[in-house]
């Protein structure tokens, strides 16, 4: 069934005539139509203004077996969410107590919290108690406008349990309306049990549980979490390499706690994304460009652990592909809207509005290979778009704090309205 949507007040396009990411200036083109219409079934078939939507119909060019008003409302691509952490187990409420008496990450987790906390919770939740967790998170990070969201496992660290959190997983996109993009992060921490023989972990990686996760098909990536005190470079490029053999793409935290090297590593094995960057050096942001690999930004995360933001203007302004993400984990950045980090990274990074949307649709598409069919609003894409109760597209950002989507579509069907 073929649905003309019309006189949108701004249909926010983010149109990219075929390009995979954008990157520098062109972070503020946003493709904006007045009085927009669209025309879609699961994919979009037209775009264009509501005058010329009518206008071919009176000449036999254009047809639709259904008519909706936008009612001068805003249209958006719908969010794509390229890291996140959201299946767990328990809380860890109590740390963000101890972080504001003081405790850093670091000393957190070195009195037995922090990952390991979640850990032990995981190890002893079923796939239905980590289900029923999961759930209201999701369902809410679709309410505030996320039709696409990345997941990745990381709180198992055994082989049994890891499997288990990306069968969870697995359930949850199939359940679920939105697409759900499943990473391996068995190499998030190295466990308790193999804290005094750290290259026994690695092999267990490499030789059973990477093989396992690309047998069963679990994964689309793998990622390591490579940063001081967790894995080394040496240790990551091993990890990612085995992952890239049994056809895993690989990811990388990276540059998170320190300056670490980590982003010149991303670059250097050709991954898909170098997340966090709130300490990447010159010749990182450098390496980052010349890869083409995307830099994914996470501002709730040094929003909640008071650190330095990540330094979005520089890799810009350098040509670096941005994204943004949540990072939404139970540990250091408990939040599923996208709408608080488009604001935060305009606030606290420097971001311009335009930038902040390219970030959170295109280039969040991209950073999970999907900005062939996702993240903005042209013809042969799937049609999954956001309807925000605002009149121009800057009060997204300028009015924080409340959630402005007002009805989420994912490939042409409505998923969810707000209540009148």
């Amino acid at each position: 069934m073929l649905t003309a949507l019309v006189h949108i007040g701004q249909l926010v396009t983010v149109r990219a005539d075929g390009a995979r990411v954008k990157a520098g200036s062109a972070m503020r083109e946003l493709g904006i139509l007045e009085d927009g219409a669209l025309l879609f079934d699961e994919r979009i078939r037209w775009v264009g203004t509501t005058a010329d939507l009518f206008r071919q119909r009176e000449a036999g060019e254009l047809f639709w077996d259904e008519l909706l008003e936008a009612g001068g409302r805003v249209v958006v691509p719908g969010f794509v969410d390229s890291h996140t952490h959201a299946v767990f187990a328990g809380s860890r409420a109590h740390e963000y107590r101890l972080r504001l008496q003081g405790a850093t990450y670091q000393q957190i987790a070195a009195a037995g919290g922090g990952i390991w906390a979640t850990v032990q919770a995981v190890r002893r939740a079923s796939e239905e108690e980590l289900l029923e967790q999961a759930r209201p998170l999701l369902w809410s990070a679709l309410r505030h406008g996320t039709t696409t969201i990345e997941i990745k496992s990381g709180y198992g660290l055994s082989l049994a349990d890891e499997l288990k959190l990306l069968r969870v997983i697995r359930r949850l996109g199939q359940e679920l309306p939105l697409c759900v993009v499943p990473t391996f992060l068995g190499a998030h921490a190295v466990p308790p049990e193999y804290q005094h023989r750290r290259s026994a972990y690695v092999e267990l990686l490499c030789s059973e549980m990477i093989p396992a996760v690309a047998a069963e098909g679990l994964a689309e990536y793998c990622d390591v979490f490579a940063d001081e005190g967790y894995f080394t470079l040496e240790e990551a490029e091993q990890i990612l390499r085995t992952a890239s053999e049994h056809g895993l793409r690989p990811r990388l935290h990276a540059d998170e706690l320190a300056p670490f090297g980590a982003a010149e590593l991303a670059a250097r094995l050709g991954a898909v994304t170098a997340d966090h960057l709130l300490h990447i050096s010159d010749a990182g942001i450098v390496a980052l460009r010349e890869a083409g690999t995307i830099a994914t930004l996470l501002p709730g995360t040094a929003y909640t652990l008071r650190l330095p933001y990540a330094p979005a203007r520089r890799l810009i302004d350098a040509g670096v592909p941005v994204a943004l993400a949540t990072d939404c984990n139970p540990g250091s950045c408990l939040c599923e809207n996208m709408q608080m980090v488009l604001s935060l990274s305009c606030q606290e990074m420097g971001m311009l509005p335009e930038e902040a949307l390219v970030a959170a649709t295109l280039n969040g598409a991209a950073a999970l290979e999907r900005s062939h069919q996702l993240g903005s609003l042209e013809v042969g894409k799937q049609a999954d778009f956001l309807l925000l109760a605002v009149r121009e597209v800057t009060e997204l950002v300028y009015h924080f704090g409340i959630n402005h989507v007002h009805e989420v579509w994912i490939a042409g069907r409505r998923v969810w309205q707000a209540p009148v």
